[in-house]
């Protein structure tokens, strides 16, 4: 199943800081990428939430058709959605909880309101990893958390916890929970380790895993809620299911293949508790008699979550990894995406066509089949992938070189350097390169008959003509090349090091370093304004403004990690930078004297790249959010230096 289309975004974002101007931006998409929890309102059945990797909450009020995001929703990154949970009793009130891709922390967030606000919830001294949430159906006020170091409970909404796996070292990293529907006191858990069981909120524990393979995972736990001696259980080993509340289990076979044993996922229908959907690493597998059988629904993609319609069994939605949403109008027999307004991409360059005026390029990475090479030849109307001859070097495009003098586009990968024409003719090794990995790619001269070429293993030269390979030897050069400049003008070539910046004034031939008033740092970006030089460092961003010789720190960027720079074609006084840790974006409309900041990090979408169209229209590449344009109206009219 492949995604090639993906619709317009009308999602704006107000940026809350910009000096002069308070620019309003679009999320052009391409729209897709990560789902990791769904959940359908218990009282409106049209309404769905998911959860990101990314700290996002979006909302569909058709059933899955077109999806909005909440902003600023819980208003922190880094943070993986893997559960929501509406209160039984109180359809407007939904709880996230999470946990932090960098850490081993995690937070529990909770609206009143339908998704319009959220607060957290203080979890006194337990903040580590939530994995799991349960809410007992018949006393909603205990909520349970599954954590790093095992279970808290909640008797009184989440006013206060207590720990109730103490003394259980082998009930640490829960990562699935499930109370018995109709007797509040029996939860039961399920780790990294197998599983247990409490009927007295705590008091006893019971190990409940005869029957299941040694040291499997249980990733969820769904009890039946007709008869709660019925439960269910997927895990890392398989399938499996327990008709006397746990005390032994079997395994679920009929249908299921070995390729399906990671099941990460299981739901119920909840008009019938004998149709079970199974979401595996392989695909969607559903069966219709308790478990007895089942039947494939599709395959090629990691399922994460499954919602269905309530009242309307033929309403399927599946949240997965890459290929985002997709949905069922026929009870399965059929999926197609489900992605509309739904951007959970990570962009890691961006460019316009000089030649196509409407068409945008963007590499997105880490989706897979579903990710790749982007283009849109309407202004970001619609995107389709375009990765025909990347092979093996899909997903791995890290810089975009359209062509001046003809309709051709290099990309830079880990498998060398490509040419095509976007949906024209497909890519094409470039085989002296093949091996290696190439992050940063500038045209060696005004005939666009030659490349130089940023690597791991140094700075190359690439003749296009003969495809002739050169290397380029810097002295006391050994890190890799994170960037090269060639600036036509002055015909000198630049490279952005882990050791410095160099530079060398025919053509690569010798080279002097250039590190005066720079920080020890690594460089990671250049651009050129004017006469003026900038580089992008661990340290901040710093400007030249005679070749490199002298370098000064630039006034109102922060010293932080910066990444991205790029200078408007249309306005070359107009420059901006971005710091891709933090996720500031700086502006400056007067050649880079000053800087202020628009914006402010937080619960913005982290830039990893940069670029312009023709129109002098700013393209950002965010680290999740996707692609964002920022029209010239918004910004304020630039100033002579």
């Amino acid at each position: 199943m492949r995604i090639l289309v993906l619709s317009f975004c009308f999602l704006v974002v107000a940026f809350s800081s910009w000096g002069l101007a308070q620019p309003v931006i679009t999320a052009l998409g391409p729209y897709g990428g990560d789902v990791r929890s769904l959940v359908v309102h218990p009282d409106r059945p049209e309404i769905f939430f998911l959860g990101t990797s990314d700290g996002q909450i979006f909302v569909s009020e058709d059933a899955g058709e077109s999806w909005s995001q909440l902003v600023p929703g819980l208003n922190r990154r880094n943070l993986v959605i893997d559960n929501l949970a509406f209160d039984p009793l109180d359809p407007n009130t939904l709880y996230a909880a999470t946990w932090e891709l960098k850490s081993d922390k995690g937070w529990l967030f909770r609206t009143r309101d339908g998704g319009q606000t959220w607060q957290e919830i203080s979890l006194d001294r337990y903040g580590s990893a939530i994995r799991a949430i349960a809410i007992a159906p018949s006393a909603p006020q205990q909520i349970a958390l599954g954590i790093s170091e095992g279970v808290i409970l909640s008797l009184d909404d989440g006013q206060t916890w207590d720990r109730i796996t103490r003394g259980y070292r082998s009930m640490y990293n829960v990562e699935s929970l499930a109370f018995d529907p109709q007797n509040s006191d029996t939860l039961y858990v399920g780790t990294w380790h197998l599983g247990w069981k409490t009927t007295n909120l705590g008091k006893n524990w019971k190990a409940i895993h005869e029957g299941m393979l040694f040291d499997s995972d249980m990733f969820s736990l769904l009890v039946n809620p007709h008869n709660p001696e019925v439960l269910f259980s997927s895990a890392c080993t398989g399938v499996y299911k327990s008709e006397n509340g746990g005390l032994d289990w079997t395994k679920l076979q009929n249908g299921l293949p070995k390729e399906a044993k990671r099941t990460r996922t299981l739901h119920l229908d909840p008009s019938n508790p004998n149709t079970i959907y199974a979401g595996t690493t392989v695909g969607l597998y559903a069966s219709r008699d308790a478990g007895n059988s089942w039947q494939v629904l599709f395959t090629g993609v990691v399922v994460n979550s499954i919602a269905v319609h309530p009242e309307n069994d033929k309403v399927i939605l599946v949240g997965t990894d890459d290929a985002g949403l997709l949905k069922s109008n026929d009870g399965g027999l059929t999926f197609s995406p489900a992605n509309r307004g739904f951007i959970n991409r990570q962009v890691v360059a961006v460019a316009s066509d000089p030649n196509r005026m409407h068409h945008y390029y963007a590499s997105v990475a880490s989706d897979g089949h579903y990710g790749g090479f982007f283009l849109s030849s309407d202004k970001g109307l619609h995107w389709e992938t375009f990765n025909e001859g990347l092979d093996d070097a899909l997903g791995d495009v890290k810089t975009i070189l359209p062509a001046h003098l003809s309709r051709r586009v290099y990309v830079g990968t880990h498998k060398g350097v490509f040419v095509g024409v976007p949906s024209l003719e497909r890519w094409q090794s470039i085989d002296t390169t093949h091996n290696l990995a190439v992050v940063d790619l500038a045209f060696a001269d005004a005939s666009e008959k030659g490349l130089f070429l940023a690597t791991p293993d140094g700075v190359f030269h690439l003749d296009l003509v003969e495809e002739r390979l050169t290397k380029l030897e810097i002295p006391a050069q050994e890190d890799q090349a994170n960037a090269v400049l060639y600036d036509q003008t002055s015909a000198q070539l630049f490279a952005a090091t882990d050791k410095g910046l160099f530079r060398s004034d025919d053509g690569g031939q010798t080279w002097k370093m250039k590190a005066s008033g720079l920080p020890d740092a690594p460089i990671h970006v250049l651009e050129k304004s004017g006469n003026r030089l900038f580089c992008g460092t661990r340290a901040g961003l710093f400007f030249s403004d005679d070749g490199g010789e002298q370098w000064s720190r630039s006034e109102g960027v922060y010293p932080i990690d910066i990444i991205a720079i790029e200078a408007n074609p249309k306005a070359m006084n107009q420059i901006f930078a971005a710091d891709l840790l933090v996720g500031h974006l700086f502006y400056t409309n007067n050649g880079g004297d000053d800087w202020k900041i628009i914006q402010p990090g937080l619960n913005s979408a982290r830039i990893a790249a940069l670029g312009f169209n023709s129109f002098g229209e700013l393209l950002a590449g965010t680290s999740s959010d996707g692609v964002f344009l920022i029209p010239p109206s918004d910004l304020p009219a630039s100033e002579g230096r």
